[in-house]
């Protein structure tokens, strides 16, 4: 790893509390580096405020710090709108008669020190029921809208962008997906009847600390495959792994973890949160890997967050350019992960039949 990355993932452990300098006292050019590569994994918000606790002397210069402020700003505005959203989906939601959930998201961004900093994203709920049930309620208002096996957007209100799920999350192995799927239906009443949260702007429920311990690393495999993994996610899990009952979970989700063939990936992100964040290893669901970590470690930085900094991703112009330029993009993890990557263009073609047997755009 070079000088300028090993430097930003020191800046990362600031963040979190795992140090309080930098290795040096960084150049100009190398601190826009870090504010750019703050901006890719969309973690600046975070990040600014490791600043404070530099010493003075390693501080960015001020045009870095007023660009890094404005965008500091900007994130928590979009924050309290997110906060907003969330909490009126949810209750939207439940006065049509569908208990619910928000995924990953604002939920996420409680368990931050100052959750106005995590930069936000879309608003994801899974709605109880049935997949043909929720479907129906969204063709409802939308009839041509994109409908998708786990999710579908739902642009019910202006400025905000919702998407509903029929299922939390997925893997494209047939088997391994089977038994993912079962344990979200074993877990479903636990998860909607969790306790509701309660904020300024209203209440909203989100996953027990054991499902989202499992969900969430299971939707960071997912954009492996599909766009590229962000520190945003990895930080999220990092302090999801810091909630006061992670340890009383970690030999199930462990043993979930084998059970859906994750083994290498798992080892392979506790390595990545050691690097990145200073994880401790009681924290961890299985021991880290090394030579998996540096692996991962390197597509994660270099992708950014949802694969938008990586260059080797080329949108196509048709379809069929789309996927075969993803299923040859997925090929470099086959010594890795070989179960998901030869199993996911079946996937892809599978929804995209069952689409058209459905008749949905």
């Amino acid at each position: 790893m070079d000088k300028s990355l090993t430097l930003f993932l020191s800046l990362t452990k600031v963040s979190v509390g795992k140090a309080d300098r930098l290795p040096y006292t960084p150049s100009e050019q190398e601190w826009k580096f870090l504010f750019r590569m703050a901006n890719n994994h969309t973690i600046a918000g975070p990040l600014f405020a490791a600043l404070d606790v530099l010493p003075a002397e390693q501080r960015p210069p001020r045009k870095v710090f007023v660009d890094w402020l404005a965008t500091t700003e900007k994130i928590r505005h979009d924050s309290r709108e997110a906060n907003h959203n969330a909490a009126w989906a949810s209750k939207k939601f439940l006065q049509a008669g569908f208990r619910n959930v928000i995924l990953k998201g604002q939920g996420n961004a409680l368990l931050y020190p100052d959750p106005l900093l995590r930069h936000p994203g879309d608003v994801d709920v899974w709605l109880e029921g049935s997949r043909e049930k929720i479907i129906n309620y969204v063709r409802k208002f939308f009839p041509k809208i994109r409908i998708q096996w786990v999710e579908m957007e739902f642009p019910v209100k202006k400025g905000c962008s919702i998407e509903v799920h029929t299922i939390p999350s997925f893997m494209s192995n047939p088997f391994d997906n089977r038994r993912l799927k079962h344990y979200f239906e074993q877990h479903a009443e636990e998860i909607f009847s969790n306790t509701p949260i309660t904020t300024e702007d209203g209440e909203m429920r989100v996953p027990t600390t054991r499902v989202n311990m499992l969900f969430q690393l299971t939707h960071i495999y997912r954009h492996l495959f599909n766009e590229g993994i962000g520190l945003r996610q990895v930080m999220d899990y990092y302090y999801l792994l810091h909630c006061k009952d992670v340890a009383q979970h970690i030999s199930e989700t462990a043993e979930m973890v084998r059970h859906l063939h994750m083994e290498r990936f798992c080892s392979a992100l506790m390595y990545v949160l050691q690097e990145a964040f200073g994880l401790q290893e009681d924290r961890m669901i299985l021991p880290p890997d090394e030579q998996e970590g540096r692996f991962l470690l390197s597509e994660i930085l270099q992708a950014g967050n949802f694969g938008h900094a990586d260059e080797r991703n080329h949108i196509k112009e048709s379809q069929w350019g789309n996927f075969w330029q993803m299923t040859l993009r997925n090929w470099r993890f086959i010594s890795h992960y070989h179960r998901e990557v030869l199993w996911n263009p079946w996937y892809r073609l599978t929804q995209f039949a069952w689409r058209k047997y459905k008749g949905y755009n």
